[in-house]
């Protein structure tokens, strides 16, 4: 099998990127690099990551680029959580976790965290990019995120089956009993809370959204309601405020992401919209981390009808 060839499949698995010490593996020395570079067969991204020219530039190869930019180097934190489907968290930035090996010089395509605690096992590959596990994403995230959602991402996981509670219990083991840092604390209290034989909640998705209305001082909506229009049934809806008829649709990561979820959605808030109902569409991400722009929304939403 020729370089060129080899180059092509590997370029293929991740997503038309490949590293420099990719390129050096599989026989291209410094001056082939530059030839590629020059021919327009490659693009350097950085001095240290390269991309197939022509490939597109989606998410995932940026997310790519990000992991192969860092020796020994793999998705994780907030990154890791929004591909295993963490409840409001994003890939970008990308946050990627290495060894002690050195990682300094030009600036990096991601934001990377060092660690001496690491094993291969803590690692696998998720749509071609080597990601943390999501025990060990979970492990991660303690102590930098808020409890409730540190709760929430664990019972998605166990809802899921991406974590098991025997996981949980085996790290339990592993954990000082007393004191530690916090990720170590919040981890040993996520734990104890989930007991053998635990089964998680329902989705609290709503439950965040009505606190944060109750604490700025809102009028409550109602919750999980079916409305209809000349043509019929439209669909239950998150929340409703009949009184000055808006309709407030959250819009859950996991189950609002697919392109027939999406078309569905669009073609009901048509029909709601066309009856008369404002409808306020909120995300994930901003009931989790940006309770500003929830509670301005609705108040938006009841400004314009009310002037209206």
């Amino acid at each position: 099998m020729s370089d060129h060839e080899a180059l092509r499949i590997l370029t293929s698995r991740q997503h038309g990127v490949v590293s420099r010490r990719q390129l050096a593996d599989l026989g291209f020395s410094s001056h082939a690099v530059i030839h590629a570079v020059a021919s327009g067969s490659l693009r350097r991204v950085n001095d240290r990551v390269l991309v197939l020219c022509g490939s597109p530039d989606t998410l995932l190869q940026r997310t790519m680029a990000a992991a192969l930019d860092v020796s020994n180097g793999a998705v994780a934190l907030h990154s890791a959580a929004a591909m295993w489907h963490g409840p409001g968290f994003r890939v970008e930035p990308v946050h990627v976790l290495t060894d002690r090996r050195p990682h300094r010089g030009s600036p990096h395509l991601g934001v990377v965290h060092s660690t001496v605690r690491w094993t291969s096992d803590e690692a696998t590959t998720l749509d071609g990019v080597p990601v943390t596990t999501p025990l060990r994403t979970l492990r991660d995230l303690a102590g930098r995120v808020h409890p409730d959602l540190l709760s929430r991402t664990c019972d998605r996981w166990l809802s899921t089956r991406l974590l098991r509670l025997t996981q949980l219990h085996a790290l339990a083991a592993d954990l000082p009993r007393r004191g530690g840092a916090a990720g170590t604390r919040a981890m040993r209290e996520l734990i104890g809370q989930r007991p053998p034989g635990y089964r998680p909640a329902e989705s609290n998705l709503e439950r965040r959204f009505e606190k944060i209305l109750a604490d700025a001082g809102e009028t409550p909506f109602e919750r999980q309601v079916d409305l209809g229009d000349d043509e019929g049934w439209i669909g239950r809806v998150d929340f409703v405020d009949r009184t000055d008829r808006i309709v407030v649709e959250v819009q859950s990561d996991l189950f609002h992401s697919g392109l027939l979820d999406r078309a569905r959605d669009r073609e009901r808030i048509r029909r709601l919209r066309r009856a008369g109902w404002i409808v306020v569409e909120i995300t994930e991400h901003e009931v989790w981390h940006r309770r500003e722009v929830v509670v301005a929304k609705v108040r938006a939403a009841r400004s314009r009808r009310r002037a209206a």
